[in-house]
């Protein structure tokens, strides 16, 4: 056999070379250009812009903006500032002092509307009803509760621990002033909120009280939490339900399956399908809650809450409110390198017969109900309560 020449060989090497690269360049082309194009505009920025900007910045925002692209407002980018306190809102806990508040129009402060049992707010003895008139001697008064929340997270941050403390100076109706000493904690937030109603029909009939059960997510133990509640009701001699899922807007496909499984009897009760068309079924055993039962819902009740008030529906029970939007998909996150992460829809939520809730537009309630403007009556949950009587 003849040898072959070296510069045979080499000749050779250096045409898979130009091959394999020409076909990585084509394979490559589309995001390239997409890459290029935004290098191109943050290098415009950097040398051509007024002012000098964090590239961090920058890019944070164009992560953000190529998301929010995909018109899903399910799906979004966390900056790594904010992806850490997301996470803990996953397993229901957060950084702060126990306690819920709401603007006062009439007196013109933050009023406590809840303190956790337990918690720091709870432990300096901060009341409901307590307004908050500032934060050391940082005047709140006109702090929405997103912004006196952050407020006290802002503390959390500072480096030693003598800085992490703030006191509380608080008024009451009656004029009587009191100081509050004390640092934000991980609190664990209970997803359900649950309690006997005190309603006129129970009050006439003793034996027939109607047990109120608000859903905040189906987040981490939510179904667990739901079990225990509405067997603290039952004890408390609740024989009817309101299951409350208005406002909803977050949780995990397993949970909600677990709670419907608790609710319903044997069947199919949903599936979720990916892009690829895998489906994935969740069903429920044969034991289930035997007691008369309505569903609360408004249009803010999405996600895993929007596909558990409509299997509950399909399944005769009564849903109370105002209409769902109609757009039920489930996440994933996905972090990336850099600490930050990326929340998108995956999964597409289907009912046993394969409709999804863009098919079905969304859950129509059985009994339209709408909230009155600037009035403390809860028209929606009157509503509810005629419907279980």
């Amino acid at each position: 056999m003849k040898r072959v020449p070296k510069i045979v060989w080499s000749l050779l090497a250096c045409v898979i070379c130009i091959v394999v690269t020409a076909a990585a360049c084509l394979i490559l082309a589309d995001s390239g250009a997409s890459s290029d194009k935004y290098m191109e505009v943050i290098r415009v920025i950097e040398t051509t812009f007024y002012q000098p900007k964090d590239t961090s910045s920058l890019e944070d925002a164009s992560a953000s903006a190529m998301v929010a692209s995909l018109g899903d407002p399910a799906s979004y980018y966390l900056p790594a500032s904010e992806y850490e306190e997301y996470k803990l809102t996953l397993t229901n806990q957060y950084v702060g002092i126990g306690v819920t508040t709401q603007y006062n129009e009439n007196y013109g402060y933050l009023t406590v509307l809840s303190v956790t049992p337990g918690s720091p707010a709870d432990q300096a003895h901060v009341k409901v009803g307590n307004m908050i008139a500032s934060v050391d001697s940082i005047d709140v008064s006109t702090y929405t509760p997103e912004q006196f929340d952050e407020l006290l997270r802002s503390y959390d941050a500072k480096e030693t621990e003598a800085e992490k403390y703030f006191t509380l100076h608080l008024l009451n109706t009656q004029g009587g002033k009191a100081d509050a000493k004390m640092k934000c904690e991980l609190i664990y937030a209970e997803p359900v909120v649950y309690y006997i109603l005190d309603s006129d029909a129970n009050k006439a009939n003793s034996s027939s009280s109607v047990g109120y059960l608000r859903i905040r997510n189906f987040d981490d133990s939510a179904a667990a939490s739901v079990k225990t509640a509405v067997a603290a009701l039952q004890d408390s001699g609740a024989t009817s339900l309101i299951i409350d899922v208005r406002d909803n807007t977050s949780g995990k496909p397993a949970e909600m399956a677990d709670a419907l499984d608790y609710f319903l009897p044997k069947g199919d009760l949903f599936l979720l399908r990916d892009r690829d068309g895998k489906e994935t079924t969740y069903s429920s055993g044969s034991s289930y809650l035997n007691m008369p039962m309505v569903v609360l819902v408004n249009e803010n009740t999405t996600c895993a809450a929007e596909v558990f008030a409509c299997i509950m529906q399909q399944a005769g029970v009564t849903i109370v409110g105002r209409r769902t939007p109609g757009s039920a998909q489930s996440q994933v996150i996905v972090e990336l390198s850099d600490g930050s992460a990326v929340r998108l829809s995956k999964f597409e939520y289907l009912t046993p017969d394969k409709k999804s809730m863009t098919d079905l537009g969304g859950v129509t309630p059985d009994i339209a109900s709408y909230q009155i403007e600037d009035s403390d009556l809860d028209v929606q949950l009157e509503a509810a309560k005629d419907a279980l009587h």
